[in-house]
């Protein structure tokens, strides 16, 4: 039996920017396959240098990878979010998970489930007390993943078109 190479994951750096393009394009191409009236296909970049480095730079956010062999094959971006100081809203500092994508060649590895752990790990040390997300109306693959790690559905976005 070959043995499997260890996991790393970390912050990404500047140097990763062709390996997150590359799996950015590859959610953002299944989000517009899913609901083309809200998405469609990126171009490179898919995302504008200033929203990478500010994802690199900022206190409120984070972009992690997931590494085999010097190879990045998976991304979690992460942003903390404070509850707007309203009196009907309880105070709670929440992390939100913008976007989380592995390879296809290598998901349901387990690799996805660490990006998870660890956003989650960033996300407490950010003072965060619970992490939520968005899964899109017919991605039933990453609703089951997310199920299985413990998320619970707290509403739905409703639309109307005109």
């Amino acid at each position: 039996m070959a043995r499997k190479r260890a996991l790393l994951v970390r912050r990404a750096r500047d140097s990763d920017r062709a390996a997150l393009d590359a799996l950015w394009r590859s959610v953002d191409a299944l989000h517009a396959e899913l609901l083309p009236g809200y998405f469609r296909r990126a171009h490179s970049p898919a995302r504008p240098d200033s929203f990478v480095e500010e994802a690199l730079d900022s206190r409120d956010q984070t972009l992690l990878v997931a590494e085999i062999g010097g190879e990045v094959i998976g991304l979690v971006h992460v942003e903390i979010y404070d509850t707007p100081p309203l009196p009907v809203m309880v105070p709670r500092r929440r992390a939100h998970i913008e976007d989380i994508v592995v390879e296809k060649r290598l998901q349901r590895e387990g690799i996805g489930r660490r990006l998870m752990e660890e956003a989650a790990r960033w996300a407490r040390e950010q003072g965060a007390t619970q992490v939520v997300l968005t899964v899109w109306r017919g991605n039933a693959a990453a609703q089951k993943f997310y199920e299985s790690l413990g998320y619970k559905e707290v509403s739905r976005v409703l639309e109307w078109d005109l």
